[in-house]
């Protein structure tokens, strides 16, 4: 992914880095990435519904 590419072209330490999922539905791919990014940390968004199609 262009993402990953960029990124290392930055030379950017792997913990300043924060892979974030949002929701639990991206986290296989959020860790993915996380792991392709030398292990950075991952945090996953705790995303509830009050109904259909509204997220808080």
């Amino acid at each position: 992914p262009v993402i990953l590419d960029y990124l290392a072209s930055k030379n950017i330490p792997s913990n300043d880095l924060v892979v974030v999922s949002p929701d639990v539905g991206g986290v296989a791919r959020a860790r993915a990435f996380a792991k392709k990014l030398s292990d950075a940390p991952l945090a996953i968004v705790d995303k509830r519904r009050h109904g259909h199609n509204v997220a808080e």
